[in-house]
């Protein structure tokens, strides 16, 4: 079976009617964006057109990086010692005694730290 042919009869320009002229003109409009028989660019041009994103791109990290510093220095370092996991994840006292133990929490552990709060 053969698949069906593409219709590109609407992008035929003869049936515009245009003047000679002007279809030239068009023509080459065309080509001249596409860049149809001109040399190929050199890795450097191509490099040098990246070289506004690449400034717009080195200005954003550079914002984030300063901003990152800035709120650094902001923080007070109040702690002598390091943080453990169990200070990071602000897990309680009594239930980070049960999982370095190795243990379950009784009954009266339970009771303990609820009457706690």
């Amino acid at each position: 079976m053969q698949p069906e042919p593409f219709d590109i009869t609407p992008l035929d320009l003869s049936a515009l009617a245009l003047p000679a002229r002007r279809h030239d003109r068009l023509s080459a409009a065309v080509l001249a964006r596409a860049r149809v028989g001109s040399a190929p660019r050199s890795p450097l041009v191509e490099l040098a057109g990246w070289a506004r994103p690449m400034l717009a791109a080195a200005a954003m990290v550079a914002a984030v990086s300063v901003g990152s510093l800035v709120w650094y220095a902001r923080t007070p370092a109040t702690l002598s010692e390091p943080l453990t996991v169990a200070d990071a994840l602000r897990i309680p006292a009594p239930v980070d005694a049960w999982v370095v133990d190795d243990r379950a929490p009784a009954e009266a552990d339970l009771l303990a730290h609820w009457e706690d709060r």
